[in-house]
């Protein structure tokens, strides 16, 4: 296989797949986070072959970035025996590849969360968090579950200086948004607490992500709730899975009753990369599957089933939980607010 024909192979296979800056990229479908709502729209590129550069892969919607893999290839589904041997042996080669390594690195950033400035803003949205769960947590409370008060407090606390977005939005973000910290340490899911209107247009939106550190090093963006397991134990290890992070807050504080298990969100990440992280890069033993979703989704137990044909290991036990509560789409509420329903797929 030479470039022209791993071009071709990808624009065949990726959704609405095109070659954009003049053949440089080839512009398609983010397949990680699933893309803008339009469908039309698209915001994931991949490198074309150039002889220099290794295959990289970008999404300006959802961040992920790294350098095109075997597994990335299986998780897409767009493996190809020969095309995969082709990306292998070109990225050996390329004389920049040591460069980019770090791109599919799972680096844990150490960053220090304990400070938080206490005033009225910063009361409000304790509060506001409170409200939606339904629970008094205090400021320690919310940063021992890695939930950020005010984003400059964060940078303050751990001296990061270099900015990955403009002051001004960056004060925005501090002023009018909670963040959630994403299980690497390196990136935040914020939430604005603001009616819509108040901050720029360009981030008046519910959820808005900033990266701490170098954008392109955030592979693993999703948040997930700090806990200890025992995995001295025969009772499987429950994987918590829900749409948004107020819903696994609300899950692991008011209807699991922080039970031996793992809690995270995909807050717009792949599900199927949330789940091989555990599986496969942290080898969790004897796991069985807890999806949480909300009502207004359609077609919820096929993308279910999708996601775990997927994954290697067929045996594991996988389960639906939805929140019949009248009115109710979600599991971001207090416990008075949840009626939950379960199924179980296998």
């Amino acid at each position: 296989m030479n470039a022209n024909e791993f071009v071709d192979y990808i624009l065949s296979r990726m959704e609405r797949a095109k070659l954009a800056s003049a053949g440089r990229v080839i512009n398609c479908r983010c397949p990680e986070c699933g893309d803008s709502i339009h469908k039309t729209s698209a915001h994931f590129y991949i490198n074309t072959p150039d002889g220099e550069t290794p295959l990289l892969y970008y999404c300006h919607k959802c961040n992920c970035g790294g350098i095109l893999n075997y597994n990335k290839m299986i998780e897409w589904d767009i493996y190809n025996p020969d095309v995969a041997q082709f990306v292998i042996d070109y990225n050996n080669a390329t004389s920049k590849s040591r460069k980019y390594g770090s791109y599919n690195s799972r680096t844990i950033y150490r960053v220090n969360h304990v400070y938080t400035s206490i005033n009225s803003k910063s009361e409000e949205k304790r509060k506001y968090i409170c409200n939606r769960l339904g629970k008094d947590l205090s400021f320690n409370d919310l940063a021992q579950l890695k939930i950020v008060v005010n984003l400059n407090d964060l940078l303050i606390e751990n001296r990061i200086t270099s900015l990955t977005r403009k002051e001004f939005i960056v004060n925005q973000l501090s002023q009018e948004f909670i963040g959630f910290l994403s299980v690497d340490n390196a990136f935040l899911n914020m939430r604005r607490t603001c009616e819509e209107g108040v901050v720029y247009e360009s981030i008046d939106k519910r959820y808005i992500n900033y990266s701490i550190f170098d954008k392109k090093n955030t592979a693993q963006r999703f948040y997930t709730i700090p806990t200890r397991l025992d995995l001295n134990t025969s009772n499987r290890i429950k994987l918590h899975i829900s749409e948004g992070p107020f819903d696994i807050l609300s899950i692991f504080l008011n209807l699991r009753n922080q039970e031996n298990g793992i809690y995270t969100c995909v807050a717009g990440n792949n599900y199927y990369s949330v789940i091989m992280y555990f599986l496969q890069e942290l080898m969790i033993p004897n796991v069985e599957l807890h999806f949480y979703t909300d009502n207004d989704r359609y077609g919820t137990i096929d993308r279910v089933k999708s996601i775990i044909n997927k994954i290697p290991d067929h045996s594991l036990p996988v389960f639906i939980h939805k929140n019949t509560f009248q009115d109710e789409k979600d599991f971001g509420v207090p416990a008075e607010r949840i009626k939950e329903s379960i199924m179980q797929l296998r």
